[in-house]
């Protein structure tokens, strides 16, 4: 992962996260956005998995399955902006 691959990542998961924590409609996009920015790279495992969650399901609702499976693309898309951090730092995540 090059320097600005990294820093582009951690900039578009943190919109996504805030996106999440404010039940933003958009988070969706933005997370496919950050998806297909993190093809590749070894953050892409998580980026794909926070993606598919959010298709599975309605992440702007407030029912008990809804907020976990927020709170869950949020953990993942937390873990791979560290990742990606680390890669920028160059520690091995």
């Amino acid at each position: 992962m090059t320097p600005a691959e990294a820093v582009r990542l951690v900039a578009a998961l943190g919109a996504v996260e805030m996106a999440l924590v404010r039940r933003d409609p958009v988070a969706g996009p933005l997370l496919a956005q950050a998806a297909r920015a993190a093809a590749g790279t070894p953050c892409a495992p998580l980026v794909g998995a926070a993606a598919r969650l959010c298709r599975a399901v309605d992440l702007t609702g407030t029912e008990a399955p809804q907020r976990a499976a927020r709170k869950a693309a949020q953990a993942l898309c937390r873990s791979a902006a560290q990742d990606c951090q680390a890669a920028l730092l160059g520690v091995a995540p």
